[in-house]
């Protein structure tokens, strides 16, 4: 028997507002135009691990899951959307995405900024327990 993790309420999270730079968009779209492997495939954003500074983001392409949050770009007139878990969703309820290319670096990708990043510092959970995003009780869970 495997660990069941609690799922996060989807009803009970607000959708996120997802914006992206000029510079973010434009690679998205050369992405998605050009890499035939990427059909059919969304573009996620999700919280990759927790630091003293607050969550760390990370973003890749993968097939759509049932409970996910299609987040359509917010400051784009194209019609593109991008994906995004209730876990993270309830996070990065206004993010930014950019586009980074450091040569010097050797740095190249996308990076998510969580416009609300400053309260997620720490141990957040411990004093504001309403930071911590509605888990499925069984009750709920059908």
């Amino acid at each position: 028997m495997g660990f069941k993790q609690n799922k996060v309420d989807k009803e009970l999270v607000t959708p996120p507002v997802i914006m992206f730079t000029e510079r973010a968009f434009s690679q998205l779209k050369l992405i998605i135009e050009n890499d035939f492997t990427l059909a059919g495939k969304y573009f996620r954003i999700v919280v990759s691990g927790k630091g003293c500074e607050g969550f760390t983001y990370a973003a890749g392409f993968t097939d759509l899951n049932d409970d996910d949050f299609q987040v359509r770009i917010a400051n784009v007139e194209e019609e593109i959307y991008v994906v995004v878990d209730p876990f993270a969703a309830f996070y990065l309820q206004e993010a930014s995405v950019d586009f980074v290319q450091d040569f010097n670096l050797d740095a190249e990708g996308f990076v998510i900024v969580n416009h609300a990043q400053g309260e997620y510092k720490g141990k957040f959970w411990r004093s504001a327990p309403e930071k911590t995003p509605p888990v499925k009780t069984e009750a709920n869970n059908g």
